[in-house]
């Protein structure tokens, strides 16, 4: 592989890194925005006691709907699983594209540390049968 089509390959993959991390960037907030409209819709449904008046305004696209504030928790919770979704599929991908960067920079230490970083944490439910 000559220089040329190697760097080339070496900026169209650190490009494809820069877009994942913006693309993370942006689901983090749009993931802070979506607990704090879950933890406000919480906190309204703890004030008010279960009634007809018990609504909700959302916006859904181009329009207002009024929906009972547990269906309109219910949305936003649907949509912070889904995101928590989309945040964890990109860092996996962030962190495929690294290693292949530091393979074709040649850089060691960062293919060493980009393959630590694909370590995973048990969950609760490992930690409870390893104790078993």
């Amino acid at each position: 592989m000559d220089i040329v089509e190697r760097q080339g390959k070496i900026e169209a993959l650190a490009e494809d890194i820069l877009t994942d991390r913006q693309l993370a960037i942006d689901y983090d907030r749009k993931r802070q925005e979506n607990r704090e409209a879950l933890r406000r819709l919480r906190e309204q449904q703890k004030n008010k006691p279960t009634s007809r008046r018990a609504t909700t305004t959302v916006n859904m696209g181009d329009f207002f709907i009024v929906v009972p504030t547990t269906k309109a928790a219910e949305m936003v919770d649907g949509a912070q699983k889904e995101l928590e979704g989309a945040i964890d599929d990109v860092q996996q991908r962030l962190k495929a594209k690294v290693q292949k960067l530091g393979e074709l920079e040649g850089n060691d230490h960062m293919v060493a540390t980009a393959k630590s970083m694909g370590l995973k944490s048990i969950s609760g439910n490992d930690l409870y049968n390893i104790s078993k």
